[in-house]
Order: C-alpha cells, then sequence, then structure tokens
C-alpha cells in the first residue's frame, strides 16, 4: 500500500502552494482543497508546474463537457441499483429539511468534482512518463447556450471535513472500514464531507457495503476509469512534463487514478439515496 503524505489547507507554508490553492478553488467553484491536490503539494515544485499547464484545459467548455459525461455516465450505471431512500432514514434520525438540502448540495458538488478530479489524474499518469497528451485546441469560441451548461458554482456552499483522528469513534470506525474498502491507507475528502454527518455515513454505508463486491460496481469503475483516460487525450491544452523529473509522484497519483472511479460511483449512490438537489 503507498504511502501518501498530504499538505492539509492550515499547514500550507510555500507560497506556491497557497496560490495553487486558492486558483483550484476557484477553477473548481468549490470552498476547500480535495486530497489529491493536497498529495500532490508534497511536492510544491509539480503542484505549481503540473497546475499551471492543466488550469486553461480545466476552464474550456470541452473539458467541463467531458467531465459532466462522466457524471451521466456513472448515474446511468447506477440507475438499476438497489439504492434505499437515505432521506426517509435520516428524517426518523431527526434530520430537517434543511439539513438534507445542505446534504444534497455536498452530494452534487462531489458528484460534479469528482470527474475532474479524474481526469487530471489521468491526464498526469501519462504526463509523468514524458509523453504529451492533449494539445486539440479549442475548436469554436463558447456559443451563447454554454452559458446554461456552465459548471455549477459552489463556493459559497460551507463543506465541513470530518477529522480522521478526532471524529467519533463511530465515525473512525466507519473510516476504518472504508479504508479496507477502497484499499488505500487514507480516506478521501468525499468520505471525511460525509463523516461530518454521522448518520449520513451511516446510512450510506448500509448501501454501500452490499455494493463493494458487486461485480456491477467493478465493471462500472473499470468504464469510468477508461473513460477518463479517454477524456484526458482530449485535453484541449497539451500538457507534457519532463521524463522522470517528478517520478516521486508517479505513485501517489497512481493511487487516485485508482481510487477516483470509486468516489464517482459513491457520489452517485449518495446523491441517489438523497433524491434531486435542487438544481436539478
Amino acid at each position: 500500500m503507498n504511502v501518501v503524505s498530504f499538505v492539509r489547507e492550515p499547514d500550507v507554508e510555500d507560497e506556491r502552494v497557497k496560490d495553487v490553492y486558492r486558483d483550484v478553488k476557484e477553477s473548481l467553484r468549490v470552498s476547500f482543497v480535495d486530497s489529491m491536490i493536497q498529495a500532490y503539494a508534497s511536492n510544491p515544485r509539480f503542484l505549481d508546474y503540473a497546475w499551471r499547464r492543466l488550469r486553461p484545459s480545466m476552464l474550456s467548455a470541452p473539458f467541463v463537457e467531458q467531465a459532466r459525461r462522466i457524471g451521466a455516465l456513472a448515474e446511468q450505471g447506477v440507475q438499476n441499483w438497489r439504492v434505499s431512500d437515505h432521506a426517509a432514514a435520516l428524517h426518523s434520525r431527526n434530520y430537517t429539511e434543511t439539513d438534507l438540502l445542505k446534504l444534497r448540495e455536498t452530494a452534487a458538488l462531489f458528484h460534479n468534482v469528482l470527474p475532474k478530479l479524474a481526469i487530471i489524474a489521468q491526464a498526469l499518469s501519462v504526463a509523468l512518463t514524458g509523453e504529451p497528451i492533449g494539445g486539440g485546441g479549442v475548436l469554436h469560441p463558447p456559443a451563447h447556450e454554454d452559458r446554461d451548461r456552465a459548471p455549477r458554482d459552489f463556493r459559497g456552499l460551507h463543506v465541513p471535513i470530518a477529522d480522521e483522528r478526532e471524529s467519533p469513534l463511530r465515525v473512525r470506525t466507519a473510516f476504518e472500514e472504508l479504508q479496507r474498502m477502497t484499499g488505500v491507507g487514507f480516506v478521501s475528502t468525499t468520505h471525511r464531507a460525509m463523516g461530518s454527518f454521522p448518520d449520513w455515513l451511516d446510512v450510506f454505508l448500509a448501501d454501500a457495503r452490499p455494493l463493494a463486491s458487486d461485480a456491477r460496481r467493478r465493471e462500472l469503475c473499470t468504464r469510468l476509469d477508461r473513460a477518463a483516460r479517454d477524456a484526458a487525450r482530449q485535453l484541449p491544452y497539451p500538457l507534457l512534463l519532463q521524463e522522470g523529473a517528478f517520478a516521486d509522484m508517479i505513485p501517489v497519483n497512481d493511487v487516485f487514478c485508482s481510487l477516483l472511479p470509486s468516489l464517482i460511483v459513491d457520489a452517485v449512490v449518495a446523491r441517489r439515496g438523497l433524491g434531486p438537489d435542487p438544481a436539478q
């Protein structure tokens, strides 16, 4: 199991990392920095160098559309799975409609952002070997109707992120189970956000446990992995890293390449269980 180090937001000292963190939040339209970016920050020069070359593609309409397609593929794949009514279960635990609205927005955020992170990880997977990827360009300026398809802005949504060590025992126990299920030595930002609402994590895990060994889930994750790789090849702007320059980041990036399809599925399962979010 690869050991992954993280540079949490409160611990950032390198000015390059501070600048990238601010820019990542603006570009992804969120109020926090995902653990994947925090892992890249363990090598500040890599984070700064890669982000400068990825950012133009990330802000392009084709990139947003590719990420949207990956999210839709996950939704389609989960459509016929048995997912219980998480909203009803949480109502029975005294969650109000206001509480559920917060959870639905949080699930929608991860459904929006995780496919983008998957494309980034797959693009870096190729670029870290020294091979160029992307560079097809933007074929036409954004059309007027593209304004209606602009990525949602979640910067105003505060997402509490549970601490892996300081959470209540029931949450830490759930986190240990999730680590076994994902096969990585840390808890993703997605699951830590759910852990800030222990009852939500409980009802989610009740569905996630039987699905973890389901062949349909493995097949869907494979399809999502392939879709992210295909999308990475279509980055509008080229991404090229010097071969061997950041060899230490290859195993780190590989962890997220393998983890993100599973997280995309989890976000869809959580979203289905809660019911439609207000923007649908």
